[in-house]
């Protein structure tokens, strides 16, 4: 009984952890929660119900992934990055993306074709509706989807860091009003794969992320402050 009660407990724990950071990793790759906003394990227990242990291993969990940094006596915050940072992370994006989207070319099949034309109708209707924060979160999920569809699950990995790392470079510095990935270089890129042409996937990723690279205005800072629980309420 004692050993199924500590599973049970441990279940709940592990539940509850997941929970907190699906909605912080969410908040950040929607650019709600801006870099340098202060992550109180207070006000994220008091909305979640959960004790500030629980809080912490969270916000530990996105520290691994370069999302959170901790500031010596003064807590959590989102991570912030500076130009060189955001420089490197673009030039690895560019590497590993040629290699997905160039792959892909050549084994995608015709429902992976229809699967990608059905997200890429998403993105059409939330820029039409301008909601912002829905069409950063589908913008990222393109990559991601073509990323799984090339059937390399290791540079999948590396890329969702790497997408999760761009929402907050995107967030401190580029001052574009929509998804800061366009809709029309998506429609770019799917047009190379449904050609099955490999080049072409190839040229268009790497156009692509140049044409976010060059809105993002690096080296600029933009701030906005937001409120916390309100931010998290929303993917609670």
């Amino acid at each position: 009984m004692a050993k199924a009660s500590t599973k049970e407990f441990e279940d709940k724990s592990g539940s509850r952890i997941d929970a907190i950071y699906q909605a912080l990793f969410k908040a950040i790759l929607a650019q709600e929660l801006m870099p340098g906003t202060k992550l109180s394990e207070e006000a994220i227990g008091s909305l979640f119900s959960v004790s500030r242990t629980i809080v912490r291993a969270a916000l530990n969990r996105l520290h691994t992934e370069s999302l959170v940094e901790f500031r010596q006596n003064r807590g959590a915050f989102v991570a912030s990055t500076t130009p060189d940072e955001a420089r490197q992370v673009f030039e690895a994006r560019n590497a590993i993306e040629r290699e997905i989207f160039s792959k892909l070319a050549t084994t995608i099949t015709d429902k992976q074709v229809a699967a990608l034309e059905n997200h890429l109708e998403k993105e059409h209707a939330t820029s039409d509706a301008h909601d912002h924060a829905a069409a950063i979160l589908l913008s990222g999920e393109f990559h991601l989807l073509a990323a799984h569809m090339s059937g390399n699950e290791v540079l999948a990995g590396f890329l969702k860091s790497l997408i999760s790392r761009t929402s907050l470079i995107l967030a401190q510095h580029s001052t574009h009003q929509e998804s800061d990935c366009s809709v029309d270089e998506h429609a770019a890129v799917l047009a190379a794969l449904r050609a099955r042409d490999e080049r072409a996937a190839g040229a268009a990723i790497v156009d692509h992320l140049q044409q976010v690279f060059e809105r993002a205005n690096i080296g600029q800072t933009k701030r906005t402050e937001r409120n916390l629980s309100e931010i998290l309420s929303r993917y609670a």
